[in-house]
């Protein structure tokens, strides 16, 4: 029985305001920064969404190199303290449930350079919603996520071990690492990296394409093109000089997720 509700359950915004009263901000790494700026190359002028977005701290991190960013959350206290840190220009907040509501009608087909989504993907019903983000994004945009990795959860006892300990730890759930290896399935051009042991970024570009990627492309570190063809030019993500951002001097090993999402099933 917990296996199945640790699954299946979703934590309720009221769940994640009392988290955020609680608990502890999670600080945006310089690794992270510096590796986001190298792989994904924001430039200036560039429309961005993030997801779950919780108290701001990437929010923030996008508008600090020039991007028009919107950031959307279920949590009302992450959003009051992410309107309490600071506005600023490009900077906007929104309440949304995104598995419970209908899609903002500002998130238009082909409108969007850069979607983000950091450590909310376990908590969200990932494949439909990265049909949507596919949808929303530009011919060259790109799907930014970073995940906490659980164990490879392999067999039924393997699985009810990581259900048993997002039961007893729900603020902290992950994908296995075969659950990350599928994020990449109908897109082009798909890349994760390491920022720790316990943690993956994933970058995703090219929606549409109905073909898995290669076993190759789905190797940690490796860029390779799935088959759909190769990546978008390299010209269009050249990274643009500026910034790398803010906050530790490296990724902790497993921080407190900033952000607030909920639970939906993943099988």
């Amino acid at each position: 029985m917990t296996a199945a509700l640790s699954r299946t359950v979703r934590l309720s915004a009221a769940e994640w305001d009392h988290w955020y009263q609680t608990g502890y901000p999670t600080l945006v790494s310089h690794k992270e920064t510096e590796r986001f700026y190298t792989h994904v190359a924001p430039k200036p002028g560039m429309t961005a969404v993030d997801l779950a977005c919780g108290s701001g701290q990437w929010t923030r991190q996008l508008t600090a190199w020039g991007l028009t960013v919107r950031g959307y959350d279920f949590s009302p206290e992450a959003l009051r303290q992410a309107n309490a840190a600071g506005m600023r220009d490009g900077l906007t907040y929104a309440r949304w449930d995104i598995d419970g509501d209908p899609i903002p009608r500002t998130l238009r087909p082909g409108t969007v350079d850069l979607v983000t989504c950091r450590y909310a993907l376990p908590y969200l019903a990932y494949a439909r919603l990265l049909t949507d983000v596919g949808r929303w994004l530009t011919g060259t945009g790109t799907f930014y996520a970073l995940v906490r990795v659980d164990d490879k959860g392999t067999t039924d006892e393997d699985q009810t071990a990581n259900d048993e300990q997002h039961a007893r730890d729900p603020f902290h759930r992950g994908l296995t690492e075969d659950q990350i290896e599928t994020l990449g399935y109908g897109w082009a051009y798909g890349e994760t990296y390491s920022l720790s042991a316990r943690h993956r970024a994933i970058v995703l570009r090219g929606y549409g394409n109905t073909m898995p990627c290669s076993e190759a492309g789905r190797r940690r570190g490796h860029q390779t093109p799935g088959a759909g063809g190769d990546p978008p030019s390299p010209e269009s993500y050249a990274p643009a000089p500026g910034p790398y951002g803010h906050g530790d001097p490296a990724q902790a090993e497993d921080p407190p997720p900033d952000r607030a999402a909920h639970a939906c099933a993943i099988g």
